[in-house]
């Protein structure tokens, strides 16, 4: 766990509040230090801080007596991303009523302490670095100025908003007469998502004056901290404070404020220029107008739906038909799981629970939970905790969802709030997203099963009911009536989990991995099924890569139970109708040809072979890599400023995009063969047709001859090498339909012929420099 790190900021007075911080500071193990001792000599005064705070992960800021410089500093300590710590001596009278009208640290809480004891067990009991989070990405360009007015408008004021009207600088204000106080959520937000920030310093004579200038101190500090041009104007003639001196804009009448304000436009219109999509430009060529959209579904989202193709896969997924979704890296497994996904959510009575466990591992689990259970036991183990794991996530998503629209409707109050009472008895159901709930509960069970082997014989095996008891905190029986009676005011219930091989480790996908993935479609099944008794509608599809699809197959006593389709590609014409609708989504025409757009779009032919056929033929037949070669192809294209693609820019795409494959295909085959690992390079500058013989005879360079059986078919079942069976004719597998065991057969055929030849795919002939036969 990290150690705090950073500055502890408070008031020069009374001196009483920075003698006990001092003393705590020296009697204390921690690298928290105070800001008296940064050296300052010779440089702006707030530069050591702010170097001190960036420097770190956290800020202490005592805040018994407010203080401009303070508030600064904390404001932009949050901005930075740095886990802000504000504490209170309650020793000291303070000045809690200005707190409490400023109103901006009631929301962010702050800690108590009245001695040097109890400050330093603060210090160093601090254990949660994890700073406020922040959404930096959603910038309000329409009305981009965020403007802090006092609660009394005088002249300086009303200057400030007639200057902003005549540089068209649209703004949103925080008034106090209308907004009354400042909530710390509501600055944070609205300074994030500004591209400008005006505030003004009160003269002390002012009206409320020390209210509004603590805030808009914080502020100032947030908009420096996210990096937003700041406009701080100092009414009068009293000194600024002394960390701001080189901040602030001092003014004594209010015409001065004109040329502040004309100074502060240009730097909001340099970046509302900066993060504003260019001006549309007309494309001087057809080839730079196309635009292929993202080969990565999840980049693609907001424009999937205008050109994703429907296949027969997707429409049997989502008639229900469908358990398992299997297909390889880049053949539009992630694609029809965001289509699907929105489809059902246009029915507004389905709940739809979409599950993506990014980057979430269940090694934990493994290490802790699995070793002390046998076999039978760890299927059992699996089941239940995704059958639980699963009803909790259905509950989390109605009452997220469904937050607002209970209040709406009478026939779901009831229900809702006896769903609430049922479901939110258990630390797990905090805020987080899914990985960090499934986390919460593996890490709750581990904990679990080690107490329960300590407190008995070592290495005992658990009955099924010690196992229930461990997993579960709920009463399962009442909060799965609770769902059902919610749901039965519902159309249905759809599961969809996606990503759950990404979760697993990356060196070798294990036998645990595969019992977790049989565990959950059984859980899916029982989940249905119990459903379905109660008359509720419920389908359950997971994704999953067809490399693990087969070992789920290869080790489960009931193959062929669960429906399966696979997403892998084999009809050359559905890759070009995938392209064309790529072409008319951005041309507005769905009425356009693919040959007239391909002929326009690029030369027709080369070295012999047409175009879109030498592309294809280069994509193992994934979408994903097509339009990755393709896009390279382009954009070499656009960048020389060539009116169609030429075969150079083909040739420049293909060079790039097969180095890029081969790494990739390399990774794939560790994930299911870590000893194999770039085995491919094995075949740098070797002919592109080979014997049998000559490529174990590369495999064992690195392979062993007991494995090397194996590692032969797997760079037959990824499309790397493919059997040649006559003259121009070549066989991989997806000219088989991915019939692995029809293409060995066809090798063994020839094997018994006289022997087997076979070509490297020709998507990889750049990357490995191969030599073709003359």
């Amino acid at each position: 766990m990290d150690k705090p790190v950073g500055l502890f900021a408070y008031p020069s007075n009374p001196v009483t509040v920075g003698q006990a911080i001092q003393t705590t500071l020296s009697q204390t193990e921690t690298s928290i230090s105070s800001w008296e001792e940064n050296d300052i000599a010779g440089r702006f005064l707030l530069s050591p801080i702010l170097t001190r705070i960036e420097d770190g992960n956290c800020l202490l800021a005592d805040i018994t007596y407010l203080n401009f410089n303070v508030v600064f500093e904390i404001g932009y300590a949050i901005g930075r991303n740095k886990r802000v710590i504000l504490l209170r001596n309650t020793s000291l009278i303070g000045n809690d009523d200005l707190r409490r009208e400023v109103g901006i640290f009631d929301t962010l809480g702050y800690q108590s302490y009245a001695n040097s004891v109890e400050l330093s067990r603060i210090i160093t009991s601090i254990d949660d670095l994890d700073p406020l989070i922040i959404d930096r990405t959603t910038l309000n360009r329409p009305v981009p100025i965020y403007l802090v007015l006092p609660k009394v408008k005088a002249d300086s004021e009303i200057r400030v908003i007639s200057c902003l009207a005549k540089a068209r600088l649209e703004k949103r204000t925080y008034d106090p007469q209308e907004h009354g106080r400042l909530g710390a959520a509501d600055a944070i937000d609205e300074v994030a998502q500004s591209l400008g920030v005006v505030t003004l310093l009160l003269p002390s004579s002012r009206v409320d004056a020390e209210v509004h200038n603590i805030r808009a101190a914080f502020i100032a500090g947030l908009s420096m901290g996210l990096d937003k041009p700041l406009l701080l104007i100092q009414l009068g003639n009293e000194p600024v404070p002394l960390d701001c001196r080189d901040l602030v804009y001092s003014v004594s009448f209010p015409n001065q404020i004109d040329e502040h304000i004309a100074e502060f436009s240009p730097k909001v219109m340099a970046l509302y220029q900066l993060i504003a999509p260019p001006l549309p430009i007309q494309p001087k060529t057809f080839v730079a107008k196309l635009n292929l959209g993202s080969s990565s579904a999840e980049n693609e989202v907001p424009d999937l739906a205008g050109y994703y193709l429907e296949t027969d896969e997707f429409r049997r997924t989502s008639r229900g038909e469908v358990r398992i979704v299997s297909g390889r890296k880049g053949t539009g497994k992630t694609a029809l799981f965001f289509q699907l996904r929105n489809r059902l959510r246009d029915f507004g009575k389905l709940v739809v629970l979409d599950l993506r466990p990014e980057g979430f591992q269940l090694l934990k689990f493994k290490e802790r939970v699995l070793d002390y259970l046998e076999e039978g036991s760890r299927n059992h183990t699996i089941t239940i905790l995704w059958e639980y794991l699963l009803l909790l996530e259905t509950c989390h998503k109605i009452l997220k969802t469904d937050e607002a629209a209970h209040m709406r409707d009478q026939r779901l109050y009831l229900p809702y709030r006896e769903l609430v009472d049922a479901y939110g008895k258990d630390q797990y159901v905090s805020e987080g997203d899914f990985a960090e709930r499934m986390l919460m509960l593996t890490q709750r069970m581990g904990d679990a099963f080690e107490a329960h082997n300590h407190a008995h014989t070592p290495n005992k095996q658990l009955t099924s009911g010690e196992i229930s008891e461990i997993i579960y905190s709920h009463d399962v029986t009442a909060l799965r009536n609770r769902l059902v009676t919610y749901l039965k005011h519902k159309e249905g219930l759809w599961i969809l989990f996606d990503n759950l091989d990404k979760g697993w480790p990356p060196f070798g996908v294990t036998a645990h991995d595969v019992i977790t993935l049989r565990c959950l479609i059984e859980a899916l099944t029982k989940i249905e099924q119990q459903l379905g008794k109660r008359h509720i509608l419920c389908h359950g599809v997971v994704f999953i890569r067809n490399d693990v699809y087969e070992m789920l197959i290869d080790s489960s006593p009931d193959r062929g139970k669960a429906a399966q389709i696979t997403l892998d590609w084999t009809d050359q014409d559905l890759l070009r109708e995938l392209l064309r609708r790529r072409f008319t989504y951005n041309l507005q025409d769905d009425t356009l040809k693919f040959e007239d757009l391909w002929l326009q779009a690029c030369v027709s032919h080369i070295k012999g072979s047409e175009t879109s056929q030498y592309i294809i033929d280069r994509s193992l037949m994934r979408p994903r890599s097509l339009i990755d070669l393709l896009r390279l192809c382009r954009s070499h294209a656009v960048n020389l400023g060539h009116d169609k693609i030429q075969v150079a820019d083909i040739e420049a795409g293909e060079t790039t995009f097969s180095n890029v494959l081969l790494n990739e295909m390399s990774l794939e085959i560790r994930d299911v063969f870590p000893g194999a690992q770039n085995i491919l390079y094995e075949f740098l500058e070797c002919e592109n047709e080979l014997t049998e013989t000559q490529v174990l005879l590369f495999l064992r360079r690195k392979i062993e001859e007991s494995n090397l059986q194996k590692v032969f078919d797997l760079l037959i079942w990824y499309g790397f090498l493919g059997l040649i069976r006559g003259t121009g004719e070549v066989t991989f597998i997806y000219h088989v339909l991915y019939d692995f065991k029809k293409l060995k057969g066809l090798i063994e055929n020839k094997r018994a012929a006289g022997g087997a030849k076979f070509l490297i795919n020709s998507a990889f002939w750049k990357a490995l420099e191969t030599k073709r036969l003359s």
